[in-house]
């Protein structure tokens, strides 16, 4: 036993020195034998080259890869995430592209193509790319074959390949002889330094010097072993793999930035997702890695360096993968066939039919750069929505949105409502043209002539079906005021916080007031309201007075009587409006500095409990749910996104939340009388004419539209504390045709600060109904299929006489 035990320690012994005496046999032998002549200088620096390449393989890369674990592994996770990029398909299924960097970034965001030094912290340039949640097998087999054969082998256990190394020197040579100059060689770059080049935007190019190139090529053998530690840690490669599916360039727009993953190239370069790819499909892809596909022709060189290298791609790698790759004799046919029909030529950037009408009929100067840009294609077809679809994210997750979501539906279709938005933005041009004297010199409702220094009054017009899924989307700003103000935003986490808003939403809290009245169960649309402000004469018109009297509760809703509906909401108890007002989710005004505070009651008629847009549009949909018996089921606040595709499928983040169930906010007795009293400003009439504040809409009045089964809808214009200084125009409302299709909608013009009023004397009958009548028009040919007919301009209520006090002419306009 004993012999067998010095034998064994004599064998590693001899296997410890052996690496020694090879070293000293080439040193004796070689480097230093005179008789080599200067030959044998050549052959040191072999040697002493030979061993640095053993040494950075196999001593300093595993060293490398354990400390930076520790001091770059957080840093190298977040610069890697902001790679990340979320997708957008319209409510057809339709790809539509990915969001512009400038709206999706965590922390930082640099869109250039230098590196950005803020302090401490350097941002690299972001490279956008969709995160793949399988990686295709045939992709990654091929893409080691050419990239990476030694991966995790003998030869590049670490991240480094010891072969790519060794023929440095080599290639240097060889280089530099056809250059006639010094040229450094190349090396096999490994996919763990391929991924620090892309990461840190160092790709080499054709400028570069030997000291530039040396330099980075430094850079990448110090970070990859760091990188190839992080990505195979516990021995598992589903994270490298995942990377080398999504950081990796494959297509290169003609003019423009290269795509990157094979998620988002998939989509552009054959109109499909990764999973549906084909092995052939699949196999150029993992070719184009460092041979990007050109999308897009250019000029006639640039079409024949195109063509060959798509041909070579086909013909050449991807014909090799195919050969060496694939066992089956028949499968490998297959797959041959269908590169040999691919190999006619490049394809051009798939997008549906209809969007690229849509992008050449709205947007004809981003329509060629929109075929192979899914940043541009996506800016340019969902203008406004895009921003609102950020925000709705983000009050559900903050501004860590994007580790939950790789790809949302919205609930648009993106050419209707690029359609719509064309119309929206003439009607405002015609209002702004109208009105035009009584804006404020600082403001401009025509979208055409909004500037920086000339920004454009605040735009929303929304409307949702039944479900709340918003149909119609249109907003002049980015900052998705819809969705609630800027300063109830958290500024470090981006959570919107419903508490803080203080949007007053005028006299369309009537809407809570007529709620809270029905629901008492004692009113009809008969019963008399105690008017002080009544006139001596016409009690059925909206005039006012000085007397008192009882005015009909379908006068005081049709024409906006503050005063009765003040006395009646009042008589229902402030406990119960109050409790109405925060199921709804609405504000209270804040408390005066002597602890006293405006009345609930009081609160709701003068329209000074405070929403969002998106809040007071759920009102009108809450309504709308319970007088077409759909009052039982949840109603979710207005939402743009009707599907989220979530990058982990176990992580869905926090449920939504701002449900209402209907029947529990309005009594089933209640229903007809809130039905009577909220169709009153678009249907009351006295002698025959229309006679309510939305009078200028009686046509959308369900008793005389054909095809019109229901419409209600309230107005209100929120002033400052001079009542002729216009803060918001406000309108909200429902419908449903006859054939069950059902609607709600708001749409307010406005600034929704009191600091900041935009007009004079303006109310909602003026430049929000012409709005409604165009967004109703459009949800009508919606609800009966069929395509939109254009309509004329509605024509717009007068301004008020010159004998009409201010005073008057705001109430009425309320």
């Amino acid at each position: 036993m004993l012999v067998v035990f010095r034998v064994l320690l004599r064998a590693l012994e001899l296997l410890a020195l052996l690496p020694f005496r090879i070293l000293h046999l080439l040193l004796d032998r070689v480097a230093f034998n005179p008789r080599l002549g200067p030959l044998r200088y050549v052959a040191g620096a072999g040697i002493f080259y030979v061993c640095l390449a053993v040494l950075l393989v196999y001593v300093l890369a595993p060293i490398r890869g354990a400390v930076g674990h520790y001091t770059l592994g957080p840093k190298l996770h977040y610069d890697a995430e902001r790679w990340l990029a979320t997708a957008i398909y319209d409510a057809r299924g339709s790809f539509v592209g990915t969001f512009d960097p400038r709206l999706d970034s965590l922390r930082d965001v640099n869109y250039s193509s230098e590196a950005i030094d803020l302090g401490d912290y350097v941002a690299n340039p972001d490279h956008k790319s969709i995160p793949v949640r399988e990686v295709p097998e045939h992709y990654w087999q091929c893409l080691v074959y050419h990239e990476d054969r030694n991966l995790g082998g003998l030869l590049n256990p670490f991240g480094i390949d010891l072969p790519g190394v060794l023929k440095i020197p080599l290639s240097t040579v060889r280089r530099s002889i056809a250059a006639k100059r010094l040229v450094l060689g190349v090396g096999g770059s490994t996919l763990a330094m391929q991924f620090v080049r892309v990461i840190y935007k160092t790709p080499p190019h054709a400028g570069e010097g030997a000291l530039l190139k040396l330099k980075r090529k430094l850079g990448e053998w110090w970070l990859a072993p760091v990188v190839y530690r992080e990505l195979t840690d516990g021995g598992r490669n589903e994270a490298l793999k995942q990377w080398a599916a999504n950081h990796l360039w494959l297509a290169q727009r003609t003019g423009g930035a290269p795509l990157h993953g094979i998620e988002l190239t998939s989509r552009i370069v054959f109109g499909k997702e990764a999973a549906d790819l084909s092995i052939a499909e699949q196999f150029v892809l993992a070719s184009a890695v460092n041979r990007p596909i050109i999308l897009l022709e250019g000029s006639e060189r640039l079409n024949a360096v195109r063509l060959d290298r798509w041909r070579y791609l086909i013909e050449v790698r991807a014909r090799t993968c195919a050969e060496k790759l694939i066992s089956d004799e028949a499968l490998q046919k297959e797959v041959v066939f269908e590169l040999v029909a691919m190999a006619a030529g490049p394809p051009d950037p798939k997008i549906k039919p209809r969007l690229q009408d849509a992008l050449d009929k709205y947007a004809p100067s981003l329509a060629l750069p929109a075929q192979a840009n899914p940043i541009v294609r996506a800016n340019a077809l969902m203008p406004a929505a895009r921003y609102g679809i950020r925000e709705e994210m983000k009050q559900r997750y903050g501004f860590g949105w994007r580790e939950h979501v790789r790809g949302i539906t919205t609930t648009i279709d993106a050419v209707k409502n690029l359609a719509f938005g064309e119309r929206m933005r003439t009607r405002l041009s015609e209002i702004d043209a109208r009105y035009g004297d009584k804006i404020d010199a600082a403001y401009t409702l025509d979208p055409a002539k909004a500037s920086d220094e000339r920004p454009s009054t605040g735009v929303i017009i929304a409307a949702a079906n039944a479900s709340g899924e918003i149909v119609r989307y249109f907003e002049q700003g980015e900052n998705a005021a819809y969705f609630g103000s800027p300063f109830a935003r958290e500024t470090a986490t981006g959570y919107y916080d419903s508490g803080r808003e203080s949007r007053m939403v005028a006299s369309t809290g009537k809407i809570i007031a007529a709620i809270a009245i029905a629901n008492t169960l004692r009113d009809t649309p008969q019963s008399l309201y105690l008017d002080t402000q009544a006139p001596a004469r016409g009690l059925e018109t909206c005039a006012r007075g000085g007397e008192r009297h009882g005015r009909r509760a379908l006068v005081a809703f049709a024409c906006s009587l503050n005063g009765p509906l003040m006395t009646r909401t009042a008589q229902v108890g402030q406990a119960r409006v109050k409790r109405l007002i925060d199921e709804l989710g609405f504000n209270m005004p804040p408390v005066n500095a002597d602890g006293s505070g405006t009345p609930p009651s009081t609160a709701v008629v003068l329209g000074q409990v405070a929403a969002a847009p998106r809040r007071v549009h759920q009102l009108a949909g809450v309504v709308l749910a319970s007088l077409i018996g759909r009052g039982a089921t949840p109603l979710p606040e207005p939402t743009l996104i009707k599907r989220y595709d979530f990058t982990n499928l176990e992580d869905h983040g926090p449920e939504t939340s701002g449900k209402i169930t209907p029947d529990k906010i309005i009594r089933t007795g209640g229903r007809t009388l809130v039905r009577a009293l909220l169709q009153a400003p678009l249907c009351y009439e006295v002698a025959g004419k229309p006679t309510g504040t939305l009078k200028d809409l009686s046509a959308w009045c369900a008793a005389r539209r054909p095809g019109l089964k229901l419409h209600f809808a309230k107005t209100g214009t929120q002033v400052t504390e001079d009542v002729d200084a216009t803060v918001d125009a406000w309108i909200a409302g429902g419908l449903q045709f006859a054939n069950g299709a059902a609607y709600s909608y708001v749409v307010v013009v406005g600034t929704g600060s009191a600091g900041a009023p935009w007009a004079r004397n303006l109310h909602a009958a003026q430049v929000a109904v012409p709005l409604v009548d165009a967004l109703l028009t459009d949800l009508e040919a919606e609800a009966m299929g069929r395509k939109r007919a254009p309509s004329p301009p509605t024509k717009a209520k007068p301004p008020a006489s010159a004998s009409t006090s201010k005073k008057q002419a705001k109430l009425a306009a309320d």
